[in-house]
Parts: C-alpha cells; structure tokens; sequence
C-alpha cells in the first residue's frame, strides 16, 4: 500500500522541485501537490479530502504572487499545527528557507527542515528529509494497526464477559486514540460507540476489521 504525501505551496515551480526531488525516495511514497486555500479551515477541509498519509508544507505560503492570485491567511507552520490539535503526532513536516523565523512560530523545532535539502548535491545529505518523512509515515500507520487489532481484540473479550477493568480503560483509551488520528474518511461512525448492546459491539468489530484491511 503507498503512502500519500501532500506537498503544500503557492508556487508551481516548487511543486515541481519537490515532485523531482521525491523521485529518487522509496517507490511506494506518491506525491500530491495542491496549492493553499486562502482560508486556512478551507485548507484543513481540502487536507481531509485527500486522505493524505503525510502532508509537507512550505512555510511562507503568501509569499509569491506568480500562481495565486488571492492572499493566504497563514503560514505553514500555522497550517500543521492546526491540523495536528485534531490529529495529534500526524506526520508533518514545514520546508523554509527561513529557518529562523519558522522555529519562533511553533514549540516543536522537529517541525522544521531546512528547504535546501532538496537540491543538495550529496546523495546522502539529499536523501535524510524524504527518509525521515517516510519513517514517520511508516511509524504513524503502524501504530494506528497495533492500536487496531488490539481494540478488536479487546471487544472480542467484551463480548465474551472477559475483559477486566484495567482492559476496559486500555479499551477507552485506544477507542480516543484512533478517534484522534483517524481522519472522516476512515472513522468509526459515532453511533457504533455506544457500545450498551451485544449488537453494537458485534457491529464494531466488524467495522474494526474492515479498518485493518484498508491499513494493511
């Protein structure tokens, strides 16, 4: 299964650099370029519709002039920042060549990654940013798997009249991590959390298992 990456930026001659860059990264990394919104919730909606598996972002988002012709609300940092208060620990990554500047912004300086990393003539300095990317990206899709099968796992117990206390709250906790890294797209429907019937449950697990299909 590839994984989605999102490059984000108000120039077309950057899309391209980043889409030549990425051609020498693992083959199952495909890009997609979009240009931002200038609103940044239009921009989080238009994220979401992609389903994306990383999103990389320039920092400085209205900046130029020569591919947009309205005024961006925000910069990069601002943009994955808000994205991640709904989906805490997504992979995300600002590319700047304001370095500086970008870290002020944000409490997180492993957000940060400096753009001339992309055209570095050094194979090897050139290849740590889309490396780290897909290492992120692997991580972040594994633990949603784990996190996965061991809710199915648990819900099998409920059912059963297995489970302890100490397993019903890893059961809450595990139910909170995936509401929170599940984008709509892949996201247990609300109702089939009400889990005061043998029926929802069952239900549940169903759903559970379809999940671990389309992650695996």
């Amino acid at each position: 299964m590839a994984y989605k990456i999102l490059f984000i930026d108000e120039e077309k001659s950057q899309h391209d650099l980043f889409q030549n860059y990425m051609d020498a990264a693992p083959d199952d990394m495909v890009v997609k370029c979009l240009f931002p919104e200038s609103d940044i919730n239009a921009m989080i909606a238009k994220i979401d519709e992609e389903h994306p598996d990383a999103i990389v972002a320039d920092y400085l988002l209205n900046d130029m002039k020569t591919d947009v012709n309205y005024n961006i609300s925000y910069n990069g940092v601002e943009l994955l920042t808000a994205y991640r208060t709904m989906r805490p620990n997504f992979p995300c990554f600002v590319l700047t060549s304001y370095d500086d500047d970008a870290v002020c912004d944000t409490d997180d300086v492993n957000l940060i990654y400096v753009k001339s990393l992309l055209t570095k003539e050094d194979s090897n300095i050139k290849s740590r940013f889309y490396n780290k990317v897909y290492s992120q990206t692997q991580k972040y899709r594994g633990s949603i798997i784990d996190a996965q099968s061991e809710l199915k796992s648990l819900l099998e117990k409920r059912v059963a009249g297995s489970i302890s206390l100490q397993e019903e709250q890893r059961l809450i906790d595990l139910d909170d991590f995936l509401e929170k890294s599940l984008d709509s797209y892949h996201a247990i429907p609300k109702e089939m959390k009400e889990l005061s019937n043998l029926k929802n449950i069952a239900t549940l697990i169903d759903k559970v298992d379809d999940l671990l299909k389309k992650f695996n």
